[in-house]
Formats: structure tokens, sequence, C-alpha cells
């Protein structure tokens, strides 16, 4: 099983501030069509969504791969995408967060690969990838908000 959490601070000195709201706008986009937000996804198509629009299926192609996330918005919280297909199965977590009026945002993710023993060179090496794309995902999610930000 591999479990990571990071936490990035929304606002840091010298970037332009983004609102909770502006983050979670940016949130939502990123779930609906992460094209342009995460690297590695080449593909992404809305294939089954509940009335309302949330939650809904969302299939991707990541590094060639095919699979489906379940995606829920909990509006100006989280959002929650769990892995339903693929080799890789598990939750990620985008988490809104403040403290002392500071915000952050933290990214989980909960993994277990197919066919993989816990704990192996395999499983840390897939962990230790998994984070470091994750952590770039969500530097460009913020600089994609930013950069809207300074358009509007």
């Amino acid at each position: 099983m591999i479990i990571v959490s990071k936490r990035l601070e929304i606002n840091p000195a010298g970037e332009v501030e983004l609102t909770r709201a502006q983050v979670w706008e940016g949130l939502e986009e990123k779930a609906r069509n992460p094209i342009g937000y995460v690297g590695p996804i080449e593909q992404c198509t809305i294939v089954e969504e509940a009335e309302g629009r949330n939650p809904f299926i969302r299939e991707v192609v990541l590094h060639g791969e095919t699979l489906q996330e379940l995606i829920t918005l909990f509006p100006q919280e989280r959002v929650e995408f769990v892995r339903i297909s693929g080799g890789a199965r598990g939750i990620i977590k985008n988490i809104i967060e403040e403290e002392n009026g500071t915000l952050f945002l933290r990214f989980t993710f909960t993994f277990s690969l197919e066919g993989v023993k816990a704990g192996s060179p395999e499983e840390k090496a897939f962990a230790e990838g998994m984070e470091i794309s994750y952590c770039e995902a969500v530097n460009t999610t913020l600089g994609r908000m930013r950069a809207k930000k300074n358009v509007a």
C-alpha cells in the first residue's frame, strides 16, 4: 500500500494571491479536464455524470494507459478521485485547508499496485514517481490559476 500526503502553501510570498473560491474553481476545472494541469494525461472524456454533474466518471489516458476515475466534488473543500480501473487502484484527494488565515493545498494518495508486492522496490519506485508527478501537477495547477487571474 502506498500512502503519501503533501501540503503546499497556496500563496507563498511573491506570488499572485489566490482566494479559496479561485482555488476551488481551478480544482473543479482540473477534475473535469486535467489536460494542461497534469502533464502525463493525454486525453480525458466524461463518460458518466449524475444529475447535478456530481459525482462523475472520467476516462483518461495516463502514461498510455486508459483508466477510469470516479470523481466527487465537495465544493470549496476537496475533490476526491477514486481510481476504478487500471493497474494502480486507490484514492487521490485534493484538499483546500486553512490555518491561521493561510491557505494550503493538500494532496493525498493511497494506492495499491496490482500484482506488486507491498514494500517492494517496484512499489517504492512507483510511489516516488507518483509523488514527484503530483507535486508538479499541484504547482502547475496553482500556476494556471494565477495565469487565469492575471488575464481576468
